[in-house]
């Protein structure tokens, strides 16, 4: 519960930066643009994208834009639907990372969340974004482990899904490559449960020997 307690004390945006391991600070701009017709980001973004003014489609972005999109698509600004075509919004953060902008992605997330958290509430989809994310929080913040110990879900009941998987598949999928030989170590989606030890702290593998050893000693030392 003292995890839990801890979340409650910081900002919406902190509980995200912590978990994602990184600072609240750098550039935000826009999540909801009110009219992208006539936004000022329209020019700029499309220069960035397209080296024109001119909006054109998504076939004529070259392929590092291409999978700059797709990383941002299945997790920084998750976008739901089949459609590759990206918003002003999109275009306006992928125009940060191509100018080595460092932008305020905690911010950038909890803006997302909400906008698409009332999406889902106001056209009835059955969609929720950043599901990893939103466990994790729960999971640090001790919520999963209270609720397991009530057993009262199941996966089942939870409706458990995994996080999609950018592989060689996926670039042929995208057309960026023709083909592609599958290797026996490819990830793949998977429900298995981490048989990792719960509350285990975490070690750097850029640490000496001397500290690993040590942060395992202390380790066994409280917890046997």
């Amino acid at each position: 519960m003292d995890a839990l307690f801890q979340f409650v004390k910081w900002s919406r945006e902190q509980i995200i930066a912590f978990v994602l391991g990184v600072e609240a600070k750098g550039m935000y701009s826009v999540i909801e643009i009110p009219n992208p017709k006539t936004s000022s980001w329209k020019d700029i973004v499309n220069m960035t994208l397209f080296n024109s003014t001119k909006a054109r489609k998504y076939s004529d972005l070259d392929m590092q834009k291409k999978m700059l999109l797709k990383i941002q698509y299945e997790n920084l600004l998750p976008k739901g639907g089949g459609s590759d075509q990206p918003s002003l919004a999109h275009k306006v953060f992928i125009h940060h990372i191509i100018h080595g902008e460092k932008v305020n992605l905690p911010k950038y997330i909890f803006k997302y969340m909400v906008k698409e958290l009332w999406k889902s509430q106001n056209e009835d989809r059955v969609w929720v974004a950043y599901g990893r994310l939103l466990f994790e929080i729960f999971h640090q913040g001790g919520i999963i482990e209270a609720l397991s110990q009530t057993r009262f879900y199941n996966d089942k009941m939870l409706e458990t899904v995994v996080g999609k998987v950018i592989n060689g598949k996926t670039l042929k999928n995208m057309q960026l490559v023709k083909e592609f030989t599958p290797l026996k170590s490819n990830i793949s989606e998977s429900t298995v449960v981490s048989d990792l030890m719960a509350n285990f702290p975490p070690i750097c593998k850029k640490d000496t020997l001397a500290v690993q050893i040590a942060l395992l000693s202390d380790h066994f030392t409280q917890t046997g």
